[in-house]
């Protein structure tokens, strides 16, 4: 989502471990394609392909990424610099992130492997390495941060919020686990699910009052593209969704007001949901102003993909619970400009990789 090297120095294209982003967004679009926006009947099929393509592509690419960065590269060496650093330490998110996307792909596209004690054992397995991987590195990032003698306003920029929705993307995935898995590890899922809501929703408030404060009062959003103004959607869309998904878990730890707590989360959701739309009109418009300069050809494109993938989900998880065609319909044309916006940054990154290729030779 954004590039990253030494701690202030960009590396090349093709060496970009911001690559990982490319495994959220598709794998996001792959969720997407398997809820079948809009429920359109004649496209089931093309849905039900599309997610299981795009899925198991993801895995491949993060497969292969994992080897390269780190078997290839050695990309652990001198990590802990990189990850201090307010430009690049945010971005090493996406591979915790990678993780967590893959599993909560792995639940809507295939559901049966939850009702299997293998499958559901994978997937705990899955969530357990990402969740505590991102929340290893938002404790890494921010100590960083509240130690650093001077630490540039212009420095914050939107992967910023990768940290806070990998965390958030935990406590979706411990929440929907707990519903399906043993009875004795119930209540623990319940609860951890819980807490991390609570770590990435308050992480994500406070960093969302430091990257606005930087907008307004420092340098504009020129100085870190277009996609940053996107990427805050991530942890707004993945908010709601957590709500809702803990709210409908917590059926042993809210007990006779189970019910009530459900109904305030969808409000808090719905909340949420709301501003994410205001957020979007305003990103699109920066965007425009941007005009051929949004797409910068680099990993820091995909950081359109994976926060509009969100979004949806969001919206159609609202939309069916609150049963509205209304939203049914705003969920489906978000659908459409996911589809449009995940063809061109998969082109862009081609003409990347070409042309990083042409450098080196």
């Amino acid at each position: 989502m954004a590039q990253t090297g030494s701690p202030d120095r960009p590396v090349a294209v093709l060496d970009d471990p911001a690559w990982f982003g490319a495994v959220m967004g598709s794998g996001g679009t792959a969720i997407v394609a398997s809820m079948l926006p809009g429920r359109i009947e004649f496209l089931t099929a093309v849905g039900d392909v599309t997610s299981v393509l795009l899925l198991v592509a993801s895995g491949v690419v993060f497969i292969g990424l994992c080897i390269r960065d780190f078997l290839v590269m050695r990309l652990g060496r001198g990590l802990g610099d990189r990850l201090r650093s307010p430009r690049s330490g945010p971005a090493y998110a996406t591979i915790p992130g990678a993780v967590n996307v893959l599993a909560v792909g792995v639940i809507n596209v295939w559901p049966v492997t939850m009702s299997t004690a293998v499958g559901w054992g994978v997937l705990v397995a899955l969530a357990t390495v990402g969740t505590f991987l991102g929340l290893w590195l938002t404790v890494a990032f921010f100590v960083a941060a509240f130690e650093h003698e001077q630490f540039p306003a212009q420095d914050i920029s939107g992967i910023w919020f990768i940290p806070e929705t990998v965390v958030l993307l935990g406590s979706v995935l411990f929440a929907r686990l707990a519903s399906t898995g043993p009875a004795a590890a119930q209540r623990g899922l319940e609860v951890l699910a819980a807490a991390l809501l609570g770590a990435g929703g308050l992480l994500f408030g406070l960093t969302a009052v430091i990257f606005v404060n930087r907008l307004v009062l420092h340098p504009g959003v020129h100085r870190t593209g277009a996609p940053a103004m996107w990427i805050m959607i991530s942890p707004l869309a993945v908010t709601s969704l957590a709500l809702q998904s803990v709210a409908g878990a917590e059926g042993t730890l809210g007990g006779s007001w189970t019910s009530a707590m459900q109904e305030v989360a969808t409000f808090g959701a719905a909340a949420l949901w709301g501003f994410a739309l205001w957020w979007i009109a305003a990103a699109a418009v920066i965007t425009r102003h941007a005009g051929r300069a949004a797409l910068t050809y680099t990993p820091a494109d995909w950081g359109f993909v994976f926060p509009s993938a969100a979004m949806v989900i969001a919206t159609l998880t609202l939309g069916r619970r609150w049963q509205s065609a209304l939203v049914e319909v705003i969920g489906f044309g978000l659908g459409v400009l996911l589809a449009v916006v995940w063809v061109a940054v998969a082109t862009g990154a081609i003409i990347s990789v070409h042309r990083g290729r042409r450098r080196k030779a």
